[in-house]
């Protein structure tokens, strides 16, 4: 009986296990997806603001937080970099933006 069961699932093993992998990412990624939808609406207006106006200035004057949003940008389209509205979030707060609260209020992240 052992011996079906292991020629089996080498055979169609593979056919149960990758449902059961996407479905065990797709759990993992619950509470990340309920944080994103309950960011503030305000963070994404204030990102394009931001983004317009580092496009908008000069190439040769560029202010410093600007450069740092563009390299940050750049790292993002790599495979290997995790990026996310909160890393940008958090970029922007280092480098001094006053920024919406990042959340809607009364929600905390879990």
């Amino acid at each position: 009986m052992s011996s079906n069961f292991s020629q089996w699932f080498w055979k169609y093993g593979y056919i149960a296990a990758v449902p059961l992998a996407l479905l065990g990412f797709w759990v993992a990624s619950l509470s990340d997806r309920e944080n994103q939808s309950n960011v503030n609406p305000e963070v994404f207006a204030y990102f394009e603001k931001v983004e317009k106006d580092c496009n908008a200035e000069d190439f040769n004057h560029q202010s410093k937080a600007c450069i740092e949003i563009i390299k940050y940008q750049q790292e993002c389209k790599k495979f290997s970099v995790e990026c996310n509205s909160l890393t940008f979030y958090e970029l922007l707060k280092q480098q001094g933006f006053a920024l919406p609260i990042y959340y809607k209020e009364g929600y905390s992240a879990k």
